[in-house]
């Protein structure tokens, strides 16, 4: 019983040195499918704009959204249901732009996870800027 629990005390010994590791790897090819169909990697400088594109346009509608809540009181539920979801979606692209600014690193697996959410950021955001269109109200 003792050798089996040395073999099982190394395997995992190696599971936890090999992990991080083949989690890099795979990062490096993995690629998210943007709104539009296009498929881009996640180290790529494409993603970065990508990324950067996404949030600078969520925060201009969310901004927006903001406005109309103040200024349409007591008609914001389906403004205030697009900012919620504007908000949910988006939190792993702050998340990364955050950590940007304060040049912290969330480390791969946070990393990936994060970045993983931008297409659903991107979806959030232009569900929001159409329904503020319909509302006669341009972002």
């Amino acid at each position: 019983m003792p050798r089996y629990a040395a073999l099982a005390g190394s395997v995992m010994s190696l599971v936890r040195f090999v992990a991080p590791w083949a989690l890099l790897a795979l990062s490096g090819c993995t690629a998210v499918l943007t709104a539009d169909g296009q498929r881009v990697r996640l180290t790529s400088d494409e993603f970065r704009a990508y990324v950067e594109g996404v949030f600078r346009d969520q925060n201009r509608v969310a901004d927006e959204l903001a406005f109309a809540l103040e200024s349409d009181a007591g008609e914001g539920g389906e403004l205030g249901a697009a900012e919620q979801r504007l908000l949910e979606s988006c939190a792993g692209v702050n998340e990364l732009a955050t950590a940007r600014r304060d040049q912290q690193d969330l480390g791969m697996r946070r990393s990936v996870g994060a970045a993983r959410t931008v297409p659903e950021c991107e979806e959030a955001t232009r569900a929001a800027e159409a329904l503020l269109a319909a509302r006669g109200r341009s972002p």
